[in-house]
């Protein structure tokens, strides 16, 4: 049965209702209307991703017909489009993921039109491409690393949008790479040293991420953890080598990364620390069985004890995390996340 505000309204004249009742009641409905769905959430990231992936990495064939004067036309339509759409359905229609993943679009395309304003005015160097922004550090790509902040901070300090957080550590951990050649003057930046920005920027990104994470109720965190992870592990990953001492320094950082996973429960800890584990025992493997036919069998080894782990820790998480945490001080227990 459905009931019109003119009801809502006479129910409360003939005061079978007050009017607070009324008015929370309204507010109930408006707010479980707005209820984004799962799938909807799905819906939403995809379509979203998809236009940012098209006017930003994907845009290789397109340069070469529209040239650097349409891309820029198409950039700022794209931009004005985008930034109203999203801004409407954002505080008008109350639809925060809809239109906070609509105002994404402005900020990952502004990379995009800097580099074809600068590319009219013949300010690139002959045979860069926009595409190689995704690929090589270069000194020069900051200019489009803080015009791009320029436009992010605003926005995000606006809508309070958890996942531009992930725009803005992504644009972060760009500029943490190229400004190394401003400063040092190199024009080429070896994997080692690639490696070692990488840790230091996923330490950084994760420890923001943990401030968050205790500071406001919004989830901010995620996107801060998620990246710091990514960053992290594409830096330690470079380090994986046959040098047995490393190789064990590694393996326990993962597994600090999955204790850690259990302090503030967090699963991305865990399946980043699980991966770099996998990664660990495997490279450890091939350490002491290379060139033996016994190699496959050790990983097969390997893998049975991960998964019987796995089956084991599934039927026991909570027992287990309750006597790893029951075990700490009070003062530590204290820094655990009190959102969840």
């Amino acid at each position: 049965m459905k009931y019109s505000d003119e009801q809502l309204d006479e129910a409360v004249e003939k005061k079978i209702f007050s009017l607070e009742q009324v008015d929370s009641f309204r507010e109930y409905v408006k707010t479980s209307y707005n209820v984004t769905t799962k799938p909807q959430k799905v819906l939403y990231y995809i379509g979203g991703l998809l236009i940012i992936s098209a006017m930003t990495w994907l845009m290789r064939e397109s340069w070469a017909s529209f040239g650097a004067e349409g891309i820029a036309f198409i950039s700022v339509l794209y931009f004005l489009i985008f930034l109203f759409a999203g801004h409407y359905i954002f505080f008008r229609k109350n639809l925060e993921i809809a239109g906070g993943l609509l105002l994404t679009i402005p900020v990952a395309i502004t990379p995009l039109f800097t580099f074809s304003v600068l590319e009219i005015l013949g300010y690139w160097p002959l045979g860069w491409r926009h595409s190689d922004y995704f690929i090589w550090i270069r000194g020069r790509w900051i200019i489009l690393e803080i015009a791009t902040l320029v436009v992010a901070l605003p926005i995000f300090l606006k809508t309070k949008f958890p996942f531009h957080v992930f725009l803005i550590a992504g644009t972060l951990w760009f500029f943490s790479m190229d400004i190394v050649p401003v400063l040092h003057g190199a024009s080429f930046i070896s994997w080692s040293d690639r490696g070692i920005i990488s840790i230091i920027f996923g330490l950084l990104m994760i420890s923001v991420g943990y401030w968050a994470d205790i500071k406001f109720k919004k989830d901010y965190a995620f996107w801060m953890y998620l990246f710091g992870l990514l960053t992290l592990s594409s830096g330690l990953s470079i380090f994986y080598n046959n040098v047995t001492s490393r190789l064990i320094f590694l393996g326990l950082v993962n597994i600090l990364l999955i204790l850690f996973a259990l302090f503030i429960n967090r699963n991305t800890f865990l399946v980043f620390g699980a991966i770099g584990l996998i990664q660990f025992l495997s490279r450890l493997a091939w350490v002491f069985f290379q060139g033996s036919i016994f190699f496959p069998f050790a990983l097969t080894i390997i893998g049975l004890l991960l998964i019987s782990l796995g089956i084991y820790f599934q039927k026991n998480r909570k027992r287990v995390q309750e006597n790893i945490i029951n075990k700490l001080p009070v003062s530590i227990l204290n820094l655990r996340p009190k959102r969840k």
